[in-house]
């Protein structure tokens, strides 16, 4: 069985107000909705919240210290523990209260200030509302403005900043639920997930791509068409480039402005699917004329 005060990292002679203290930090940090779709910090909350339930008050922490572990894990837990009343996963307000206010929840959860009775409850603040935003590659490395219909069918505008990551979440205060009584709306808060791209990759504020070019090309050098965030441009190839060369585009990266990243195009020699006949015997000869060792440079 694992030692509770080890997963909240506490000792046996800890507080109750201490292994409290523990417990809100961890169960604020690994909560599920504050980490959607991370399965590592759902196993996390639901140890810290298991060993909460073993110690967390003072009756159940002395039957643990007496090793009474059966009893103290029978169905005797509090209905605020994640571990006990939502096994698998439920929104971070359904879990400690209709408010998605983290302070307000855990003044909740451990005795503080709370919502003590129906004045409280009439002042309390509607529920926080998570809403899901996918956008193209693009939309999140120069920014766009996006519209979300809510629920309720009001509309809210979305501006997505140039540069924002996967992951990300934009609040919107006083778009979430309405106030059971006569409270301030909650805040609607929208998690960004951002499409890949078949071309672009992203490293920092630089994007990344691959351009295939010919073996005329990479030998005496061209200008060729390559695509950007912006569309396309067209991109000197110096003479002799070889697969692996790496070619930089200014201010075509992540952003706006002064701050925008550049764009690193690495280039791909490839050769003709069908060599023809005549072009064969025309490069054995320049071969013959022009060989050259590419494994010894020197």
């Amino acid at each position: 069985m694992d030692d509770p005060y080890k997963i909240l990292g506490v000792s046996k002679e800890a507080s109750l107000d201490d292994i409290k203290k523990a417990y809100r930090g961890f169960a604020k940090k690994y909560h599920p909705d504050l980490n959607p779709g991370n399965k590592e910090a759902e196993a996390k909350f639901k140890a810290v919240s298991h060993a909460f339930d073993q110690i967390g008050t003072a009756e159940e922490k002395a039957k643990y210290d007496r090793g009474e572990t059966e009893e103290a894990m029978k169905g005797r837990g509090r209905q605020r523990s994640y571990y006990n009343t939502q096994q698998d996963t439920g929104r971070y307000a359904d879990q400690f209260g209709d408010d998605f206010d983290t302070e307000d929840i855990f003044d909740q959860l451990f005795g503080g200030k709370g919502r003590r009775g129906p004045r409280h409850a009439q002042n309390r603040a509607g529920q926080d509302e998570l809403y899901n935003l996918e956008i193209d590659f693009t939309e999140a490395a120069l920014g766009a403005t996006r519209v979300l219909t809510l629920p309720s069918g009001k509309r809210l505008e979305v501006k997505i900043p140039g540069g924002i990551e996967e992951g990300k979440k934009l609040k919107f205060k006083g778009h979430g639920g309405a106030s059971p009584g006569s409270g301030p709306a909650g805040d609607a808060y929208v998690l960004i997930q951002i499409k890949p791209s078949d071309i672009f990759k992203r490293e920092g504020s630089d994007i990344h791509t691959e351009v295939p070019i010919s073996f005329f090309e990479a030998l005496l050098g061209a200008e060729i068409p390559v695509p950007t965030l912006d569309g396309q441009v067209l991109l000197k190839i110096p003479s002799g480039s070889g697969t692996g060369s790496r070619l930089r585009v200014k201010n075509k990266g992540i952003g706006s402005g002064e701050s925008r990243g550049n764009q690193i195009v690495t280039l791909k020699v490839v050769m003709p699917k069908n060599v023809d006949l005549t072009l064969k015997e025309e490069m054995e000869k320049l071969s013959q004329k022009y060989a050259y060792d590419p494994r010894n440079p020197t």
